[in-house]
């Protein structure tokens, strides 16, 4: 190797082997300067004092105090009871009832430290932090962000904070969010990690992390739950969208559940629609199977879409591969397991390529609105491909033993009455029809 190329390499490796705080060191962005003035009717003197620096050679902090001290750094502006100023390093600490603002935000806290030679800012003690622009509001006890957006525009505060965000801009309903650590990303994104709450007057949420946008989204990661007026949603994820001030659609991602007053839905994704604060549309799909119970009726099929009236099931479509089966009812809790897959003897079931399931729904303001322990559907209707088996009790002075009936076709109706099957009818189908006998006949 020639001599040159070696000094080129050696030149490299002492620019790499530099600490790594040397090359966030330089120049400060601006000059600081830091003075004590007579606060009105403090009836004090202003003073200061220089003092050397413990362990420095020819460096002094100067200390001020007895009156309304000011510090000043480009488009910053410290203001509190006294301060500690360390000019050789551009630093400055300012203490009590501290004030600190640029042009993007404004902070109080019971000190500040200002780092000349990074542009950053940390408060401690009773911190509170408000973005000018968005109106978005941090509270903690220890807030740490760069002063300029060339040195970075995160803000950082740890130990439990409270921020208040709006959720369209200034003027609207604001998520009320407590974690243990919380972020400002710019003016437009916020972030909150470990055992996040989430509070609006529509809904209440958990998660582990979520992620704020200022065009009203919010995301929620690590197995989150959100609840509402009659819902709640959960998955691995679950993303929530406001608009015009109110929550317009919550989408659950992976593994997601969907659970109301009177039924829950399982699958892949879960899509929640909202009108008036209630949930007015579900729709669950993905690569699996989606899953609905409503007391003990069943249905299951490639996806499911749900249509709600006043919070209460108006009908129930399922399509691909759909199956409609009566089953013991779901212990809340528990993961749902599809019921055609291993019928008892004797259960009553529709399969068909569509199947839909319409629901008897009171006005709201009628007592039967009332959610029902066990709500049966009045009618069901197979589409495509259709099979059915249902007993059904027929007056007969033989027996009351129920009937049987299978049936297939391109159509198959199935209705309901007081809960039971009253009724199976079937277009373009062929069937078995069996009447109960009593003991000993035939025979």
């Amino acid at each position: 190797m020639s001599l040159p190329r070696i000094r080129a390499v050696l030149a490299i490796l002492a620019v790499l082997a530099l600490p790594e705080s040397a090359g966030a060191q330089g120049a400060p962005s601006c000059q600081l300067r830091v003075r004590v003035v007579q606060a009105s009717g403090s009836g004090g003197q202003p003073r200061s004092n220089m003092l050397a620096v413990p362990g420095s050679e020819g460096q002094y902090a100067m200390h001020l105090g007895g009156g309304l001290v000011i510090g000043q750094c480009g488009d910053a502006t410290m203001t509190g009871d006294s301060a500690v100023h360390l000019e050789h390093r551009a630093e400055a600490l300012m203490i009590g009832s501290v004030r600190y603002r640029d042009t993007t935000r404004v902070l109080d806290a019971d000190t500040v430290t200002y780092y000349g030679m990074t542009d950053r800012v940390i408060a401690v003690g009773d911190v509170r932090l408000e973005r000018l622009r968005s109106g978005a509001t941090l509270e903690g006890p220890r807030v740490d962000f760069m002063r300029t957006p060339l040195q970075g525009n995160r803000t950082i505060a740890t130990g439990r904070p409270h921020m208040v965000l709006p959720t369209g801009g200034p003027g609207t309903e604001p998520f009320l969010v407590d974690a243990d650590q919380a972020e400002f990303l710019g003016e437009d994104r916020a972030f909150a990690r470990g055992n996040v709450e989430i509070h609006r007057s529509d809904l209440d949420a958990t998660a582990e992390s979520a992620r704020f946008d200022a065009d009203g989204v919010g995301v929620l990661y690590g197995r989150p739950i959100i609840r509402g007026e009659g819902f709640e949603l959960t998955g691995d994820s679950v993303v929530a969208r406001f608009a015009d001030d109110e929550l317009r659609e919550v989408r659950s991602f992976g593994e997601a559940e969907a659970t109301g007053e009177d039924f829950e839905l399982q699958s892949d994704l879960v899509t929640a629609e909202f009108r008036g604060g209630e949930v007015e549309r579900l729709w669950a799909f993905g690569e699996g199977r989606s899953i609905a119970v409503s007391g003990s009726f069943q249905l299951a099929g490639d996806s499911i879409e749900f249509s709600l009236t006043a919070g209460r099931i108006d009908s129930i479509a399922s399509v691909g591969d759909a199956s409609s089966v009566e089953t013991v009812p779901h212990v809340p809790g528990e993961p749902l397991v599809e019921a055609a897959k291993d019928l008892d003897p004797g259960s009553n079931w529709l399969t068909g390529d569509t199947i839909r399931a319409f629901f008897s729904v009171a006005p709201a303001d009628s007592l039967l609105a009332q959610p029902q322990a066990d709500p049966t559907p009045e009618r069901i209707m197979a589409l495509g491909s259709a099979r059915s088996f249902y007993a059904s009790v027929r007056d007969t002075t033989r027996s009351e033993a129920p009937s049987r009936n299978y049936l297939l076709g391109n159509r198959i109706e199935v209705l309901f009455e007081d809960g039971e099957p009253a009724q199976v009818i079937a277009r373009d189908a062929i069937g078995i029809y069996l009447e109960p006998s009593t003991e000993g006949e035939g025979g």
